[in-house]
C-alpha cells in the first residue's frame, strides 16, 4: 500500500496500529516520524522528495512494528492538494 502511495505522489503522514477486539479497537502504537520531516514543502517542486522521505519512514515503521492478524495499520495520507488545504486551515 505504501508503495502505491509513493507511485501516486501521496504522502503517508503517519501510521497507527490498532488491535481489533470484540468491543472495538485499541490503539497499540503510532508513528512519530512526522516530527523528523518538518512541516513539509511550500512549493510543488519539493513534494516528490517529501513523499519519498515520509513513505520510506512509514515503511520502516511498519517493518519495525510487525503485528498479528488481530491488528490493523491505519495510514494517514495526503495528496499535494490535500496537504495544501490542511496547511491553510
Amino acid at each position: 500500500m505504501i508503495r502505491l502511495c509513493t507511485e501516486n505522489e501521496i504522502a503517508v503522514l503517519g501510521v497507527e496500529v490498532f488491535e481489533a477486539r470484540l468491543t472495538g479497537y485499541l490503539t497499540k502504537n503510532l508513528s512519530i516520524y512526522d516530527q523528523q520531516t518538518g512541516s513539509g514543502p511550500t512549493e510543488r517542486e519539493g513534494w516528490a522528495d517529501y513523499v519519498k522521505t515520509n513513505n520510506v519512514l512509514a515503511a520502516e515503521f511498519v517493518k519495525l512494528n510487525p503485528v498479528g492478524d488481530d491488528h490493523v495499520y491505519v495510514l494517514t495520507t495526503a495528496s499535494w492538494r490535500e496537504f495544501q488545504e490542511m496547511k491553510a486551515r
